[in-house]
């Protein structure tokens, strides 16, 4: 059933995506409302990644729109993507700068005021106990400290909802469980949270609802309970629905 509009922070409509030939993501529809995270899972070349693209605005979509907040993407860009935080699958840091000037410069950006950026910045940084390194230029970086400054980037402007493309690759098992307290947080504020990843076990700890997409199209979606219902398998984990539906495909 369709979330009532006030309800709704994300909506896509029948969104697709064309690449000449290729059609990598075909007449997709998902709603996120506030507080929750959803997961969208599936094998590589899903069109989990475009999908991500298009509702940040990276790619155009071929057809379909994208709603955050009752707004259109293409008619309000600028101010849709104020309401956006986006972590992408390859982390993104400056490598001349230091982590605490590359989280100044995303303030700016996005019109932080100064005394509220800096006050911002030391509680961000306290979430990863990245004080230490703040002053050391990224390119010294690890790429799972890279992923916590990007991380960090993406909550910084106090986002409505996040997009997040591999959210824990590279961390390591303490940052894992940081992370998925920091998002269970994030969406606790009322904030909702779109999560594509591979890392099954991750998405069933932290993901109110899973959307598996195969070939471009959402063949199964919804709560783990009514997965495991459909499947007709109450003990099973994400993987194992995951091989399931996979096989089986769409209803």
């Amino acid at each position: 059933m369709p979330l009532a509009e006030h309800q709704t922070l994300l909506r896509l409509d029948r969104l697709s995506k064309r690449f000449g030939d290729r059609l990598a993501v075909e007449d997709l529809s998902l709603e996120i409302a506030p507080g929750e995270i959803y997961g969208l899972i599936g094998p590589n070349g899903s069109g989990k990644t475009t999908t991500v693209k298009m509702i940040t605005g990276l790619y155009r979509p071929t057809t379909g729109r994208v709603l955050v907040d009752g707004m259109d993407l293409q008619a309000e860009p600028v101010r849709v993507k104020r309401l956006l935080g986006y972590i992408p699958d390859e982390p993104f840091v400056y490598e001349k700068m230091t982590g605490r000037e590359f989280l100044q410069l995303v303030g700016q950006l996005y019109g932080v005021f100064a005394p509220e950026r800096a006050r911002r910045i030391e509680e961000l940084l306290d979430l990863f106990s990245l004080g230490g390194i703040a002053d050391e230029y990224a390119q010294n970086y690890s790429r799972g400290n890279r992923q916590k400054f990007a991380i960090l980037a993406s909550l910084l402007h106090a986002p409505r909802l996040l997009i997040v493309d591999e959210p824990v690759v590279g961390l390591d098992p303490e940052s894992i469980i940081r992370t998925r307290d920091l998002l269970v947080a994030f969406a606790g504020r009322g904030g909702g949270a779109l999560i594509c990843t591979h890392t099954l076990t991750f998405a069933e700890q932290v993901c109110d609802r899973i959307g598996l997409l195969k070939e471009g199209r959402l063949i199964r979606e919804g709560g783990l309970p009514a997965l495991r219902a459909v499947a007709q398998r109450p003990d099973a984990s994400l993987e194992e629905l995951y091989l399931y539906f996979n096989k089986t495909g769409p209803p």
